[in-house]
């Protein structure tokens, strides 16, 4: 009798902590629709696809209302939960974002939900008052569900997060203040970045390695492209005198390209225009745009004169750098045979009686990054001294920017166009750590121009600046 006593006693006890459990958690009528449901005929039964459906339709709906761009449902981001849910502990959900940002490197902001409910009915309104939180940034989420009691319950996970587009030239044009994603071709380490359109020329700069990946800047229209691609295969109608020597031909180039290219700062920066503005008149020319104007600072005069000289058969690299103390700068290189040339494009008429051979005149300067028509050069170490070597693989790591930074197939199909939280729905948001953020550096701190002699004070021992701010998250 007592042994029954106390078995009815602890079971009444149960039944009544799960009663005021129900109660607490709002269940009671989650319980009524999923008796409900369960006395329905099979093929009338709210379905898990269903749920899924509707809880998009929920979400979409309340931003059209708002007239914010719709969410879409990124299939990557649903397989990989899909795989990981079963093993994710809910009860955490911070822990929750950082595993999301560690498995999903392309998502930049990140919120969080959960819920659980008998009823997938009744699952779906627990969703709605976060459903009409303001998120304007996030633009893809995801859905998982799992059972749990044995199959009483149900439990999701709803992942809303902002997707980056991979860095372009062409994204940067056509954007505004956004971030972009990125990979660096060297660690393969996924990073973000965020890129000022005012800033017209940029080296782009692992976060984790430090080496520079890629170079970018703005033609006069304000349009960005890789460096290499100012290299287009221009060459001037000319005609050569008859059993001219390379290096005779190489000196005739160059002085013609001297003659009729009068250095100023920055000329494609009209008056008037959009790029105008001080801090947004470091534009880049293509050769032909240089000869037409007969005028350009060094970067475009050495544009026009490798342009020329590639034409003709040479081989031949802009180099971008620094010269001795005066700061940022732009010269070409030639190796013709076993020997090496220094151009200078804005200097002194050249002297064919005195050959500017590399090992002579170029120890002054310093080259950063170098470039021909199909790819750009970078230091194979971040922390490298210079040598003057200008060729050796040893030096420098080729990189075809065009063809080794990928795209992202979901926004390639589909391009990108705070209340409390509801009963039993935990909600945790956060965005990247500034650690994963690109560095892009220019030729001075006190002036966004990348390569223009003179940028740098005098006695400056280092010509790079972050322009990324710090963020918190």
């Amino acid at each position: 009798m007592n042994s029954r006593l106390i078995t009815w006693s602890l079971a009444s006890a149960v039944l009544l902590a799960g009663g005021i459990a129900a109660v607490k958690e709002g269940w009671l009528n989650g319980w009524e629709m999923r008796l409900g449901e369960l006395m329905t005929s099979p093929g009338a039964q709210y379905s898990a696809a269903k749920f899924r459906l509707d809880l998009v339709d929920q979400f979409n709906y309340s931003r059209m209302a708002e007239k914010t761009p719709t969410l879409r449902v990124d299939p990557e981001m649903e397989a990989w939960l899909a795989r990981e849910f079963p093993k994710i502990d809910t009860n955490d959900l911070n822990k929750v974002t950082e595993l999301v940002q560690e498995g999903m490197p392309r998502y930049y902001r990140v919120s969080v939900c959960s819920a659980s409910s008998p009823s997938l009915r009744e699952l779906l309104q627990r969703f709605h008052e976060y459903s009409h939180r303001s998120q304007p940034e996030m633009t893809h989420m995801a859905i998982a569900l799992r059972p749990r009691a044995s199959g009483l319950m149900h439990e999701a996970l709803l992942v809303l997060g902002q997707r980056l587009r991979d860095f372009t030239p062409e994204a940067l044009t056509q954007s505004g203040d956004e971030p972009f994603f990125s990979t660096c071709v060297h660690c393969k380490q996924p990073h973000f970045m965020k890129l000022s359109r005012a800033q017209r020329s940029m080296a782009l700069e692992c976060p984790k390695c430090h080496r520079k990946y890629a170079v970018i800047a703005a033609d006069s229209a304000g349009r960005f492209h890789y460096v290499n691609e100012f290299l287009t295969g221009y060459a001037p109608p000319a005609a050569f005198a008859k059993n001219q020597s390379r290096v005779q031909q190489l000196f005739t180039i160059w002085s013609a390209v001297h003659s009729n290219c009068r250095y100023t700062n920055d000329p494609g920066a009209k008056a008037g225009s959009s790029f105008a503005k001080p801090e947004q008149t470091d534009c880049w020319q293509f050769a032909d745009e240089t000869q037409r104007l007969q005028r350009g600072d060094c970067e475009d005069s050495s544009i026009f004169l490798a342009d020329w000289l590639m034409s003709r058969g040479f081989q031949v690299r802009v180099a971008l750098g620094r010269y001795g103390d005066l700061g940022g700068h732009a010269w070409c290189v030639v190796k013709i045979e076993d020997k090496e040339y220094l151009l200078e494009s804005t200097e002194s008429r050249p002297d064919p009686s005195d050959p500017p051979l590399a090992s002579r005149v170029g120890s002054r300067y310093v080259p950063e990054v170098l470039f021909d028509r199909f790819a750009i050069y970078v230091p194979t170490s971040a922390s490298r001294s210079w040598k003057g070597d200008y060729w050796s693989a040893n030096t420098w790591t080729r990189v075809e920017p065009r063809a080794e930074l990928g795209g992202d197939p979901i926004l390639a199909r589909a391009p990108i166009g705070g209340g409390k939280s509801g009963q039993n729905i935990l909600d945790p948001a956060t965005s990247a750590d500034a650690t994963r953020l690109a560095r892009t550096t220019f030729a001075s701190p006190s002036s966004p121009t990348f390569l223009n002699m003179g940028d740098i004070p005098v006695g400056a021992k280092d010509w790079r600046q972050s322009m990324v701010p710090k963020r918190t998250p």
